[in-house]
């Protein structure tokens, strides 16, 4: 990359945070009204961010399987490579319940929007109290018909590798006992795994049809961690 092209991509990269941060401060009132309407606001900043990266980057996406998201409540365990995962659920979802990593509740006002939204915060160091939690907050979520999104690898990984799949998803399959779709991507093609750059093209989101509530643990993990491997893997090597 040259100068001007890395001057450009630093320009870009603030806009969108001055866009961010924009939105974030005038949505402040939101925190004093019900939560529907912080859950509005965090909706319609990712669809405005969304806009942003195909205007600004060139970097448009894909929708597969829309057909096998069920009515009612249900899970969504996808695969994660990049910070535009995150801002893809909850645009695509009116009022997705996040599990997020509990350190970004102390994020400057994204994170009292989260808090206010009834995102999910899950403390991975406070183990079953935790899970309890997570559980407890997940009941909630599902009594609200609200779509449960969780990444089971619990961070960002890189193209072609594979994190180890965490409890959290498991617990909520079992105590929930709502479906969870399985859905595959190939944002790392065109997102730093760990970073802001991008670069452009089309990212592919595949829902998967629904693994029904009912299963065992053991079965659920192997089918739920095969289906999002192997699909994924399809992406990428498309």
């Amino acid at each position: 990359m040259n100068m001007k092209e890395n001057f450009y991509s630093i320009t870009k990269t603030g806009f969108l945070i001055f866009i961010t941060m924009f939105i974030a401060i005038i949505g402040l009132p939101c925190l004093f009204l019900p939560r529907k309407y912080t859950a509005m606001l965090i909706h319609n900043w990712s669809k405005i961010m969304l806009f942003l990266f195909r205007k600004l980057d060139n970097l448009d996406w894909e929708v597969i399987g829309e057909e096998n998201i069920p009515r009612g409540p249900f899970i969504v365990a996808s695969k994660h490579q990049s910070i535009w995962d995150t801002v893809f659920f909850t645009a695509f979802f009116a009022d997705a319940a996040m599990v997020l990593k509990k350190i970004i509740i102390f994020i400057p006002f994204y994170g009292w929007h989260a808090i206010k939204a009834k995102m999910i915060w899950l403390d991975r160091g406070a183990h079953s109290k935790a899970l309890k939690r997570l559980i407890k907050q997940g009941e909630e979520c599902s009594k609200n018909n609200r779509p449960i999104i969780i990444f089971p690898e619990g961070t960002r990984s890189a193209v072609g590798e594979k994190g180890e799949y965490k409890s959290g998803i498991s617990a909520l399959y079992k105590f929930l006992g709502i479906p969870c779709i399985p859905v595959a991507l190939d944002s790392g093609l065109y997102w730093q795994t760990k970073g802001l750059g991008r670069n452009p093209g089309k990212i592919s989101v595949k829902f998967m049809p629904a693994i029904p509530s009912g299963l065992s643990r053991k079965d659920f993990e192997r089918k739920l961690e095969e289906i999002i491997e192997e699909e994924t893997n399809l992406l990428i090597n498309k």
